[in-house]
């Protein structure tokens, strides 16, 4: 059994506004360390042209109620016209947890699990941001209502945030994150006696 194995999972936020690169980060994270775990979000909206079936879990207004009822979320928010949770995560064992969410869901997530490390991302701009999510296929409107929120959203997340990077260059900010999860799992690996 690694030392890894003998501790309580540690929790890892990745949030930040639409369009900041949070999948990106999150993706490359994954795919570089296997003892992370990603926990895929629920979703009420439409699957955009394009996107993976891997992007979310893609369900009905009632299928997401009755997991509300069900105490089945660690985090969910109506964001516009659609909701979006996370559901409580059951990582393998040996496997820190690793979510991509929201500010407004990163805030939950703290109040349920103080210990979570919260890492906000930046875009390097407003332009930047608004090419992102049009790239990924959002409508004109909701690019116009995400960009009014993402300065709100990010005066919340750099008081959350136990990390702040701009996501200006993908693999230095993957390396930022990965040595701030690193240091973490460092602090709560168990010490011989």
């Amino acid at each position: 059994m690694s030392k890894h194995d003998q501790r309580a999972p540690l929790t890892f936020v990745i949030c930040g506004a639409g369009g900041a690169g949070k999948g990106s980060i999150v993706a490359r994270l994954v795919e570089l360390d296997e003892t992370l775990w990603l926990s895929r979000s629920w979703t009420t909206r439409e699957q955009r042209p394009g996107e993976s079936d891997n992007a979310y879990v893609y369900v009905s207004r009632d299928e997401f109620d009755q997991h509300i009822r069900q105490g089945g979320f660690l985090e969910w928010a109506q964001f516009f016209e659609n909701r979006y949770g996370t559901p409580v995560p059951v990582a393998p064992s040996g496997s820190d947890v690793v979510l991509e969410i929201d500010v407004q869901g990163a805030l939950q997530v703290r109040e349920v699990d103080p210990a979570a490390v919260v890492v906000l991302v930046l875009p390097p701009n407003r332009s930047e941001q608004r090419r992102r999510m049009q790239r990924r296929g959002d409508t004109d409107d909701h690019v116009a209502k995400r960009l009014a929120k993402s300065d709100a959203e990010e005066d919340v997340g750099r008081v959350l945030a136990d990390l702040v990077v701009v996501n200006d260059d993908l693999d230095r900010t993957v390396a930022e994150v990965a040595e701030l999860i690193e240091g973490r799992r460092a602090d709560c690996t168990p010490r011989p006696i």
